[in-house]
């Protein structure tokens, strides 16, 4: 019996430092994925705009701003070619009885910040919508992803900051007034473009978030809950806090310190939420947790119907990309239709 006894115990301490070994490399590998994914190289609808800008309505000029940040100031073009997203917007914006800019106007500028492992290009076909309502628009590379040489991001934490600072550097650049200025985010950069406006309110006139997390733990725990089959997912908390410690030894901060909801809740600005209603990995639930804290009642929530984390831009994006167009517009005061802030 004695011999049995140590022999289970053997086991048992053999089992949990396998699951300890287990934990530290999910939490290491997990945590550089989190703020250093792998880099999203040039895809070909990238370089199809960037070939021929002008089929696309837009004009493209690359530079190097503050942080070596590599970005795009891009602008409608004085050569239209076919430009079918961009003729589409004008027309949804004309139906509605929106006042649209005359073609090549530059109203405002919107910085726009795309979500986790990508890259500045992938939203060039957002561009397209923008630039033809009469907006500059400016596309930075985020540190860890795209081409920046910084290794590691920090959600916000850190690029918030930088995104104020690539501002000046642009308009100093090509000598157009920065204000006014608005931000546009995707899930990660979302939560960028929340705790950039909250940073700097005066510099922001507003802000359009899609698909964003309240709060980075949350998606880090749904992440840990699909390494796990069903019967073992009570060690999915252990495989998150692991990820989180991975992430305060890497880049100095844990997932909990990055909270767009309490930015959200210190803005003064017009503010957009759009979030798809079948989003399994960031539930809705977190978008109406930001829609609440934002104070006042310039505000809209825009579920779209249909729509997971990776297609909430392709689902009925004609009517998403027009719903855009016309908040700025009125945030900026080119428009004067209501915010609508009932879903």
């Amino acid at each position: 019996m004695r011999r049995f006894r140590r022999s289970l115990l053997r086991l048992l301490w053999a089992l949990t430092a396998v699951l300890l070994a287990l934990l530290v490399f999910i939490g290491w590998q997990g945590s550089a994925r989190l703020v250093s994914p792998a880099r999203r190289t040039l895809q070909d609808y990238h370089r199809n705009i960037l070939g021929q800008p002008d089929d696309y309505g837009l004009k493209i000029e690359p530079f190097t701003a503050a942080g070596d940040t590599p970005c795009l100031l891009v602008t409608a073009s004085d050569t239209r070619g076919v430009a079918v997203k961009s003729r589409i917007v004008r027309d949804e914006l004309a139906r509605r009885g929106v006042s649209v800019p005359p073609w090549g106007s530059q109203v405002g500028t919107v910085v726009l910040l795309y979500g986790h492992a990508g890259r500045k290009e992938d939203h060039l076909p957002i561009c397209e919508r923008f630039c033809a309502a009469g907006f500059r628009c400016l596309l930075m590379d985020i540190p860890g992803q795209g081409d920046h040489p910084a290794a590691i991001g920090s959600f916000g934490l850190h690029e918030a900051a930088l995104v104020d600072r690539v501002l000046a550097d642009a308009a100093a650049r090509f000598a157009f007034d920065p204000s006014p200025a608005c931000l546009f985010g995707v899930s990660q950069g979302g939560a960028i473009a929340l705790q950039t406006a909250a940073r700097s309110p005066s510099t922001w006139r507003a802000v359009a978030s899609v698909a964003t997390f309240a709060s980075l733990d949350r998606p880090v725990r749904r992440a840990a809950e699909g390494l796990f089959p069903p019967e073992f997912r009570f060690c999915s908390p252990l495989a998150a806090f692991s990820v989180s410690c991975g992430t305060r030894l890497r880049a100095g901060f844990w997932p909990s310190d990055i909270r767009p909801v309490e930015a959200a809740s210190r803005l003064n600005q017009p503010v957009f939420i759009g979030h798809g209603d079948l989003d399994a990995y960031i539930g809705i639930d977190q978008a109406r947790a930001i829609f609440a804290a934002v104070p006042g009642s310039r505000k809209r929530f825009r579920v779209v119907t249909g729509a997971d984390h990776n297609r909430v831009l392709s689902i009925g994006s004609h009517a998403l990309y027009a719903d855009l167009c016309q908040f700025f517009l009125t945030a900026v005061g080119q428009s004067h239709a209501p915010f609508e802030p009932a879903e």
